[in-house]
Parts: C-alpha cells; structure tokens; sequence
C-alpha cells in the first residue's frame, strides 16, 4: 500500500509541476501535462513492484534489478501504444555536435567523483558498479529525457523532433526527477529529502540540454552512467 500511496503523491506533485509549465510554453496542455504525471507515477509505481511482491524480483541481487526492467517494459510498452517515433524520443546514435557530446562526458565523470569525493558512499562491490553502469542511466533517461519530454510536447503519432531547446520543458522534467528521488511514503507519514533531489535535478538539466542539444538520448544515458560509478569508485576511494 505505501507503495501505491507513495507513486500518487508523486504524479500528483508531478501533475502540479507540468501544470506550472504549461505557461511557460504553449506547446503543453492541459492533457499533455495530466499523461506525463500518470505515466511517470505509473512508472515510480512498476519500479517499485518488486519490493511489493517478491515474486516480481525475479533477478534478485541487492539493487532492484528488476525493477529497471519492469521500468523499460513499460516504457516499451507506452512509446509502441503512443506511437513514439525514435526521432522524438532522442533514440538515435548520430549526434548533433558531437565534439561538445563527448566533451561533456568527462565534465559528467568529474560530477560524479566530486560528489562521491563529499559524500562518500563507501566501498562498491561488482554488483553495484554493474547496476550503476547500466540501468539507472538507461531506463531512467528513456523515462525523464525521452518519454516525459515527448509526453509534454505532445510528440505522439510519429511526430518529430523538436527544432529548438523547449527549457520549461527540461526543467519540469528536471524537477520531477529531482522530486522522485525525494519524496517517498511509508508507515503513514511523508518524508522529503531535499538533498536527496537537488544534485540528480541539477545533473538532469545539463542530462536535458543535452538531449535536445545533439537530439539524441545517446549522451544522457552514457553521462548518467559514468556518473553514477564515478561516484561510487570516488566514494570508494575515499572510504
């Protein structure tokens, strides 16, 4: 149950934040905003499953395996029913701009290992560098980068890419994310960790500047990644 309770307070935060950007940019509507905070309270909802019904976590291990792929079927799932084209969702490898793509990954790995240097997350063991190497960056930038922003900007039906950079965009989806690994329910109360949210959401606006800057998803996905065990190896050095 907490679970459940837990996914609807974060569409309807989520519904409240499309909402705001909705004035900012008159490509979103009122429907628009409504389906991206269903689909990604649905989405916190599937990826959380395993935890609700062990029989769902079926690869096991100590990160939620599972959950990630529930997480991409799902997202499979809403971009074949929509009618998603790969152009409007970034699932391309050809970069626009490529000297500045790959740039910016090692300006990622360095987020990353200044962030693991202050927090410290201790030791990772294979699993966790496998885990962070591989599907927060997938699934979570197909979801916040790829679907959300599509969703938003009402690309369904085959629709192409977006020409310019739409920022209320990145940034609502930016925020989201950040709200996602915030806020959480569980024995009947509300809990937000602010910090918890502020360095994925800042990581997110450069992760969807990105996105539309090379119009591929490429970058996001591969930043994310580096990030994420950088920040394990820094922490891990510094243990």
């Amino acid at each position: 149950m907490d679970v459940a309770i837990s996914s609807a307070l974060f569409a309807a935060t989520c519904l409240v934040i499309t909402l705001v950007a909705l004035s900012a940019d008159k490509r979103i509507t009122a429907i628009t905003a409504a389906a991206t905070a269903l689909y990604l309270g649905l989405d916190d909802f599937i990826t959380g499953l395993p935890h609700l019904i062990p029989a769902l976590d079926f690869l096991g291990g100590h990160w939620n395996w599972s959950g990630k792929v529930l997480s991409l079927a799902l997202s499979v799932l809403v971009i074949v029913t929509l009618r998603l084209s790969p152009d409007s969702l970034g699932l391309r490898f050809k970069q626009e701009h490529p000297k500045l793509a790959w740039i910016s990954l090692i300006g990622f790995i360095a987020w990353g290992s200044i962030l693991g240097a202050v927090f410290k997350p201790g030791t990772a063991n294979l699993e966790t560098l496998a885990f962070q190497a591989t599907m927060p960056g997938l699934a979570e930038e197909i979801v916040y980068r790829g679907i959300a922003p599509a969703l938003l900007l009402g690309l369904v039906n085959y629709k192409p890419h977006v020409k310019d950079i739409p920022w209320a965009v990145i940034f609502a989806t930016s925020l989201m994310f950040g709200v996602w690994h915030s806020l959480s329910f569980s024995k009947g109360s509300v809990s937000f960790e602010a910090m918890s949210g502020l360095f994925p959401m800042i990581g997110s606006v450069a992760g969807g500047w990105l996105r539309f800057k090379t119009k591929s998803l490429l970058i996001p996905i591969l930043g994310h990644s580096l990030a994420n065990v950088a920040f394990h190896v820094a922490g891990g050095l510094g243990a």
